[in-house]
């Protein structure tokens, strides 16, 4: 009977005040939904990611090389354990009558890796057969079609298209990567059967690794392992770029060898005739000695005969000369070609893993910026939410201490009294863990896929449930909810029932400091005086409305900060750090290529200066840290730097390079808890280890950067720094013009990609943009929740304070001037609330940016 008294009575709580139990329901469910969501959304990315790659199989890892891969190569690579091996063919394809560059692969039906997703149509059948990227339909391509390649590198110049597809290679679906050929640009891909090529040589080695196969493709574990893995295949493959030289020279003299010999005979030939004309000229000169003891009738006819002849061997010297001339042009150009074949540099083998795949790099950068901002947003919004959560339960028991002291005196044991309220503040924080984690499962991450993956094509989003941040969220919901109402609780019980039946005496009423300011008191209303008063007597119920709103209003200010933030990013890092247009990558194996660029660039009028730059692509190594890529830049002076790039110390002066150190980005030096006077390992693309001081850190926003002089280069390396880029400066350009500058500079042949800065802002924009649309979600909850725990911190100060109310009005106070007895404390805790929270929300800002 006891039971089902209480049980109606739990009910006749939660029925007579459904706006604070829809309220705390709501304020679980918020924080539960931004907390589970955002916590779920970087690995969502992720795991989405993995799905995609390990569908088309992406490759592990890809063996490239300058100088083509043979036979020897694919033998060597075979020996790798536990890797699966492929080979592709590929090259650059310029049509100059559609102003488009195009990179075209190798097709084999027995493929395995890097599987083609057919958009529309089907995959190559037949030999005249060829897909397309997806991409290439906005530029009119149809199925059907006749596609031209107007090339020596495959057998025929026409072919039909029959699909198109999407590639694992290719995930950014906005960039297409570089070539060296056209305007540099590539805009779109072709697969076409390899038996087309007109080549034996392979150019490029595709490798699965079976000893990766179970580990997420973002995960440590898998970057661990795939390091290994490539430090392996670097081992196995580090005496091929002198072999391969070799093979490359015999070949090249091979093919020289038959124009050698035709030459040499050639060489014998005139040879012959030279000597058959000097005889036949001897003959000739003994004649004309002779030509004086002929009568005179004789003499005549013998003249003639002579002159003719001599005409006649005139013509036929002309003519060997000629021929001797075109041998001798014969053998200069062997000459040439030889000087050439003993330039031949070793080929560079490039081991490139899926982490040097631009879209899949963005990706996982964008989600570990995600899963950075989850760790600090959320949570700052979670522990609001669970404070108003412990306030609200608080406040209701404190309420009920007349119930509680009737039940008790009715005979009810702690344990019954308890049961309902158990009940409350579990149904409470259980429907609202339960619709938050739902909600937030399913919402919040597909809602920031698919507002990041407008770049990308990887497929929908692979929705899964994370336990880990939803035990975290109902643990500390539950704690917030139950044990509020547990604490309070038994505190009253302690008491008598006779204690508990009797109201609460009201706090008594104390001067306030303002009332020692008598100029400012003096001067307030009778009604302002009260509700001043009654802020400083309910201290409690000040500091949680204060805490609440200043928490929410600190996490619109860090949305709106950390969205202003991310936007300037580009304009901190274009003009006041680096100042150059465009980088032009030089030809090393082009003679003169220097000179050759350097005539091309000074030639248009809208190049302004130049600075001639060797750049590198150098790794940071240290035990327990990610190795990290870096570029290095080393200036053809030291003073010639800094029109080009500003270096900036973190304290905002600007800096020169120095012949006795380094100066290294800030982030790096960050990742590496490098300071000021640190030695540091850098090592170079052929694995050479270069031990320098850092001497100081500069600003940076995108990318790490070191910047080191040509005298300290040679003092760590040996070696003198041989200019391989220039850094151009240049009035602004139209995008045609920048198209124009690249195309004339890739036709000389001394030039092998030029990168603008423009193209570099458009892609840091449209990545940034991606996480504005998801900062403005995290800004719209934070004001859901501001008004969410306004409405119910107003809820509990009514229901608290009813009789109160009651009397005012009782003595004459007008309902506006009723309200207002309220409306003013709140308008008086949400000012103090929105100064708080620009100090919170300043702070969380700058933790974010630095986590992000």
């Amino acid at each position: 009977m006891k039971t089902k008294t209480y049980l109606k009575a739990s009910a006749r709580e939660i029925k007579q005040s459904k706006g604070r139990f829809i309220a705390i329901v709501l304020i679980i469910l918020l924080g539960t939904l931004l907390f589970v969501g955002v916590k779920t959304a970087g690995p969502v990315m992720q795991k989405t990611m993995d799905h995609y790659v390990e569908k088309g199989n992406l490759s592990d890892l890809q063996i490239i090389s300058t100088g083509g891969l043979t036979e020897q190569d694919v033998t060597r690579a075979e020996k790798i354990p536990d890797a699966q091996l492929e080979t592709g063919k590929q090259f650059y394809y310029s049509s100059s009558s559609k102003n488009e560059v195009v990179q075209v692969f190798s097709y084999k039906k027995s493929n395995k890796q890097n599987l083609l997703e057919v958009v529309d149509g089907h995959l190559p059948k037949n030999k005249d057969e060829l897909v397309l990227d997806e991409k290439a339909k906005s530029l009119g391509y149809k199925i059907g079609e006749t596609y031209t390649i107007d090339s020596d590198n495959v057998k025929k110049k026409d072919y039909q298209i029959v699909g198109f597809v999407r590639s694992p290679l290719f995930i950014n679906n906005l960039e297409r990567g570089f070539a060296n050929v056209g305007n540099g640009t590539i805009d779109y891909f072709v697969y076409l059967p390899e038996t087309e090529f007109n080549t034996d040589i392979q150019s490029v080695i595709y490798l699965t690794f079976k000893n990766v196969s179970s580990f997420d493709t973002y995960s440590k574990e898998y970057r661990d392992k795939m390091a290994q893995n490539q430090k392996s295949v670097e081992k196995l493959f580090q005496d091929r770029p002198a072999a391969r030289l070799t093979e490359l020279r015999e070949q090249a003299k091979e093919s020289l060898q038959p124009e050698k010999e035709k030459v040499s005979a050639g060489q014998e030939q005139i040879s012959l005739a030279q000597s058959q004309l000097a005889a036949a000229r001897a003959q000739l000169e003994q004649q004309r000695s002779m030509l004086e003891q002929l009568p005179e009738v004789q003499r005549t006819v013998a003249t003639n005969e002579l002159a003719t002849q001599e005409a006649q061997l005139a013509e036929q010297e002309k003519q060997v000369a000629e021929q001797q001339e075109k041998l001798n042009d014969a053998q200069a150009q062997i000459t040439e070609n030889e000087e050439k074949i003993n330039r031949l540099e070793k080929p560079t083998y490039r081991f490139q893993e899926r982490s040097d795949n631009v879209g899949f790099q963005e990706f996982g950068d964008l989600a570990e910026r995600i899963a950075a901002i989850a760790n600090v947003f959320p949570v700052f919004f979670f522990f609001i939410a669970a404070l108003i959560t412990f306030t609200t339960m608080t406040r209701m028991v404190e309420e009920n201490r007349r119930e509680i002291g009737t039940l008790k005196a009715l005979g009810y044991t702690k344990f019954e009294i308890a049961k309902k309220y158990a009940i409350y503040a579990s149904l409470a924080s259980g429907l609202g863990i339960i619709l938050g984690t739902v909600l937030g499962t399913n919402l919040l991450p597909r809602i920031i896929f698919e507002l990041s993956n407008e770049r990308y094509d990887i497929g929908s989003a692979v929705i899964f449930y994370d336990w880990s941040p939803i035990l975290q969220a109902a643990v500390a919901f539950f704690i917030a909810a139950f044990g509020a109402a547990m604490i309070v609780l038994f505190k009253d019980l302690r008491e008598r029932p006779a204690a508990l039946l009797q109201p609460k005496a009201p706090k008594p009423g104390k001067r306030i400091l303002l009332e020692y300011i008598t100029p400012l008191w003096s001067r307030l209303s009778f009604n302002q005086k009260i509700s001043y008063r009654n802020l400083f007597r309910y201290k409690s119920r000040m500091f949680m409305a204060i805490v609440g709103i200043a928490g929410c209003a600190g996490l619109m200010v860090a949305g709106v900060g950390l969205k202003d933030s991310l936007s300037s990013v580009s304009d901190k890092q274009f003009g006041p750090i680096t100042n150059y247009q465009a980088i032009v990558t030089l030809d090393g194996e082009t003679e003169n290529s220097e000179t050759k660029a350097k005539e091309q660039l000074e030639s248009d009028p809208k190049i302004t200066d130049l600075l001639a730059v060797n750049m590198q692509t150098i790794e940071l190594r240290q035990q327990g840290q990610a190795t990290q890529s870096v570029t290095m830049i080393i200036p053809e002076t030291s003073k010639g730097l800094s029109p080009f790039i500003h270096l900036i110390s973190l304290k905002g002066r600007n800096m020169e390079l120095n012949d006795s150190g380094i100066v290294l980005t800030q982030k790096a030096a960050e990742l590496f808890d490098v300071s000021e006077g640190d030695r540091l390992s850098l090592y170079t693309d052929d694995q050479k280890e270069l031990s320098v001081t850092v001497k100081a850190i500069a600003q940076n926003y995108l990318g790490n950067f070191v910047y080191m002089s040509p005298a300290y280069y040679q003092k760590v390396s040996g070696n003198e720094a041989s200019t391989n880029a220039y850094l151009v400066q240049a009035d602004p350009m139209s995008k045609k013009q920048e198209n124009a500058l690249s195309e004339k500079l890739l036709g000389t042949n001394a030039v092998t990609n030029t990168s603008f800065v423009s193209k570099q802002m458009e892609t840091q924009e449209e990545s940034l943009a991606n996480l504005d649309s998801i900062v403005v979600i995290f800004v719209v909850l934070s004001g859901l929740l501001a008004f969410i725990v306004l409405y119910n911190l107003t809820n509990i100060n009514i229901s608290e304070r009813v009789r109160e109310l009651s009397t005012i009005k009782v003595l004459g106070f007008f309902d506006k001037e009723v309200t207002m007895y309220i409306v003013r404390e709140n308008i008086i805790f949400t000012l103090f609330g929105i100064v708080g929270g620009f100090g919170i929300g300043y702070v969380l800002t700058d933790f974010i940016l630095q986590q992000a």
